[in-house]
């Protein structure tokens, strides 16, 4: 009988989709915003542009200032848990990218940390995108609703803007007739007046993008004949935004960007944009002055913790920088099973909620 020919593997193929947040970097994290707590209050203090008063003679008494007004708000941000299981069985697999031969000469234990630690980084990648979502939300609506594994609403939260500040188009920008400079500058208007603050970023779905680009009154303003209107030169961020250059909106100055980045509607499964693509977002710098965006974490409590035979894999509590995770990982016994799980409780908080706004460009 002859013998099987030669099989060779060649290297593996990995398809790496890359996620860099961007609109939750807009909100900041400082060491009060990760508490030990079920929830969070906030004292919250409006400004005024009130006038001091005049009296009509030295002898009259002044008006009173009043006391200091302030308002409450209370928040319970929602539990975010993935995990995986890991089985004897599991262990026996060829492993990734190797042939079923090669494999035999990796010891059980090093592939199963390897296993661990693809579980883990794909778990933070998805809690990423979660937290931008919630960002995408509060940025286009001011509220917030987030899914369970089945597709099903189990968290709501309404922060209650202005409806002044989402306003629609009267003349669709894919209409020739549009003007759209004038429907952002108005925009702007209404942030500048209620949020007292400075709008720097422009944000624009692809569809509203193009749509501006192909404005007739949009397209003079580039004419290389004007002077100060703006520089159009766009540069990669990340494969999901691009930074379109220094845009002047009226008497603003913007910086541009185009935001593609996609997720997975845990509702209905269809690819969505995190900007609808027909919308625009004006927002402040992070530190600008009267803005307060924030990203804060209820951080989630264990008894059991992680089983010491398993603390050099997995540490006991993860403080990366701005975020807070509560790991877990046990073995049930009589299945000699390990099962792995990260919790979180992240929660955007636009504390300042007058000083963005966003503008939906078709009807």
């Amino acid at each position: 009988m002859a013998a099987d020919k030669r099989t060779a593997y060649l290297q593996a193929y990995i398809q790496l989709v890359m996620f860099i947040p961007f609109l939750s970097t807009f909100f900041r994290t400082n060491p009060r915003d990760i508490i030990n707590a079920e929830s969070m209050k906030i004292d919250i203090k409006r400004g005024s542009r009130k006038m001091a008063p005049v009296i009509s003679n030295i002898t009259q008494r002044g008006g009173k200032i009043e006391k200091s007004q302030y308002t409450q708000k209370e928040f319970t941000p929602p539990v975010v848990a993935l995990g995986g299981d890991f089985a004897p069985g599991d262990l026996i697999e060829k492993v990734f990218g190797t042939d079923e031969y090669t494999s035999t000469g990796q010891e059980y234990m090093v592939q199963l940390m390897n296993s661990i630690m693809d579980t883990m980084q794909e778990i933070e990648s998805q809690i990423n995108r979660s937290i931008e979502y919630q960002a995408s939300q509060i940025f286009q609506t001011g509220e917030v609703t987030l899914y369970d594994d089945q597709g099903n609403i189990s968290y709501t939260i309404d922060y209650f803007p202005k409806a002044t500040h989402f306003p629609t188009v009267t003349v669709p920008w894919s209409d020739e007739d549009a003007d759209p400079d004038t429907d952002i500058s108005n925009l702007l208007d209404v942030i500048r007046q209620d949020g007292k603050v400075k709008i720097r970023n422009i944000i624009f779905g692809k569809t509203a993008l193009d749509n501006y680009l192909r404005n007739t009154k949009v397209d003079d303003k580039f004419d290389i004949a004007r002077i100060n209107s703006g520089v159009y030169d766009p540069r990669e961020v990340n494969d999901d935004v691009k930074l379109l250059g220094e845009l002047l909106i009226g008497t603003d100055r913007l910086m541009a960007y185009v935001y593609e980045g996609l997720y997975d509607h845990p509702s209905t499964a269809v690819m969505t944009n995190f900007i609808d693509p027909e919308n625009v977002i004006l927002l402040p710098d992070a530190d600008g002055m009267n803005v307060d965006l924030r990203k804060t974490y209820c951080r989630v409590p264990t008894i059991t913790g992680i089983d010491p035979r398993f603390a050099d894999i997995i540490p006991t509590t993860m403080n990366l920088e701005n975020r807070s995770y509560t790991p877990r990982v046990w073995v049930d016994g009589g299945a000699d099973a390990l099962n792995v799980e990260l919790k979180t409780r992240p929660l955007l908080i636009p504390v300042s909620i007058d000083t963005f706004g966003c503008l939906t460009t078709e009807l």
